[in-house]
């Protein structure tokens, strides 16, 4: 079936209309309880309308009723009241004083009633994966930002021929693990499943293919039907995208992947920053590719590039999300899960080029959660911002404090010089010798100590505070290069090939025995790669 951009706008809107009005008693019972609230200003902003919204469908859940979502609702200011009564987490020990019990199937605790779906996510200090809950609220919430993320690509001037064309969206199994009522797996396979047939009809690789679980067996099919369809659009995390083009091209000994799907013009990523796969990507194809960056994740779609020709995304404040914001001196404290004297700001506190840690309560039940990206906004008046990384890979010894951005474009601008493609690398802060140790996945022979000159010289123009640091106390980086395949050998023994799957780029302690016994004998450990 072919559905032209246009329709889909038309279709979009109205089906947008639909998905806000929720079900007809959701609006009942939201004009039943309008009185409830009392009113301090003739208008609310849309974050707090949002936590409003939040506050009322929650208040008679045990969690609201606990946190007395009631009293905060009728408080003079219901933003405060909130922050001051409800407590900051993280996902541990949201797990142990609520979540476990929803996961077993209990009704109405952190949210109205029964949440069906749990999303799989990385894994936690204590081992195993996250189980991050999807409400029906929150499917309503990803299904209206993927209309509106899709009518605004016609606004973008791409070109008639991606109308026709296809999307292939690389994301985990679509099956999903039944636990009585309880639906539980890969986001991207519930989402699937709750998935509009306006999607359904324009989107590949397919249910068959998409609900196989092994991942090699995934990409051998897509690659053996690539020829038979028409790409226009991909989705993706790069570093799979990366390798499946890869794939693609040999298998059919082809010079861009441009010869097999002449319509390819955008790529949708996220999970991961762009920069260490785009050099590959861009010589992979012999037409101008438009790069279009998300913010999706288990917990929430918080925000997307709107301008393609602008790398910062637009944060989203109108779909089911309370944010709140952490300020750089407060990071330490939420590593480790000390949150009692951690401060939070509202979107109209924050300032440009700031780092903040991003706290969310959503309309899943998940309540002052901490989320661990870390965000810049270029422009607050817009909300746009970009993603610099994450508090736990966040890579310091003495107060250099080297985000996921620094270390990224740190190493992809060193390995430039020797006209090498670095896709995959790791480090960690050695506190014994107070220097970063750095392992660099190569494809060919480079010289580790002049990189190491490079990349520490790159590093002081990047961060003021790593500048400061070199003087004094941190000693120059020690860089060891391997094959780019070690990586992939050690994700595969962990079980990690594929989907929303990445090679950490700070690595704790833990992790950093793991990989140096990989290293050194092969001897690994049965549990997850993420695990620590």
């Amino acid at each position: 079936m072919r559905i032209t951009i246009v329709w889909i706008f038309t279709y979009s809107m109205k089906a947008e209309k639909l998905i806000n009005a929720g079900s007809l008693t959701e609006q009942r019972e939201s004009r039943r309880i309008a009185p409830l609230v009392a009113i301090r200003s003739p208008k609310k902003s849309s974050q707090q309308e949002t936590l409003t919204k939040l506050l009322q469908q929650a208040r008679y859940t045990e969690f609201g009723m606990y946190h007395d979502f009631k009293g905060i609702l009728k408080s003079m200011d219901p933003v405060r009241s909130f922050q001051s009564t409800v407590p900051v987490t993280n996902y541990e020990k949201f797990h142990d004083d609520w979540l476990h019990r929803a996961i077993d199937g209990e009704s109405d605790l952190i949210w109205p009633g029964l949440i069906r779906y749990y999303a799989l996510s990385s894994g936690t200090t204590k081992g195993g994966s996250k189980f991050i809950p999807v409400s029906e609220s929150m499917l309503r919430q990803f299904k209206k930002t993927s209309f509106q993320q899709v009518s605004e690509i016609s606004t973008n001037q791409l070109g008639a021929s991606l109308i026709k064309s296809k999307a292939l969206i690389i994301g985990g199994s679509t099956s999903l693990r039944v636990k009585g009522d309880i639906r539980i797996g890969d986001l991207s396979g519930i989402l699937a499943k709750n998935k509009s047939w306006v999607f359904s009809s324009m989107s590949k690789p397919g249910k068959k293919i998409s609900q196989i679980n092994d991942w090699e067996e995934k990409m051998n099919k897509i690659v053996e039907k690539a020829p038979k369809w028409n790409i226009g659009v991909i989705a993706g995390v790069p570093s799979w995208i990366s390798l499946l083009m890869e794939r693609i091209i040999k298998r059919y000994q082809l010079n861009s992947i441009h010869e097999i799907w002449p319509n390819l013009q955008l790529y949708v990523h996220g999970g991961i920053f762009l920069e260490p796969y785009k050099d590959k990507i861009d010589k992979m194809c012999s037409k101008p590719l438009f790069y279009q960056n998300t913010f999706l994740a288990s917990e929430g779609y918080f925000g997307y590039q709107k301008e393609l020709n602008n790398p910062h995304m637009t944060l989203l404040t109108k779909h089911g999300v309370f944010y709140e914001f952490v300020e750089a001196a407060s990071f330490e404290s939420l590593r480790y899960g000390q949150f009692e004297d951690v401060k939070t700001l509202t979107l109209n506190e924050v300032q440009e080029n700031v780092p903040y840690c991003m706290i969310i309560s959503t309309c899943s039940g998940l309540w002052r959660y901490n989320i661990g990206d870390l965000i810049v906004f270029d422009d607050v008046a817009s909300r746009r911002f970009k993603i610099i990384g994450r508090v736990s890979y966040n890579l310091n010894i003495c107060g250099e404090h080297l985000s996921e951005e620094n270390i990224s474009t740190a190493v992809v601008d060193t390995g430039r010089r020797y006209g090498a493609e670095i896709q995959e690398f790791c480090s960690y802060a050695n506190r014994k010798t107070n220097r970063h140790e750095w392992y660099i996945g190569v494809d060919r022979s480079i010289p580790e100590s002049e990189f190491e000159v490079y990349l520490d010289e790159r590093l002081k123009q990047l961060n003021d505070d790593y500048y400061t640091s070199r003087k004094f106390i941190l000693k120059r980086p020690k860089v060891k290069t391997l094959p780019i395949d070690k990586f992939y050998e050690f994700m595969a023994i962990h079980h990690r090939i594929g989907s929303q799957s990445k090679f950490p780029r700070v690595l704790n302690e833990s992790l950093v025995r793991k990989w140096q016994a990989f290293l050194s004998n092969g001897n690994t450990f049965s549990d997850d790669l993420e695990g620590e």
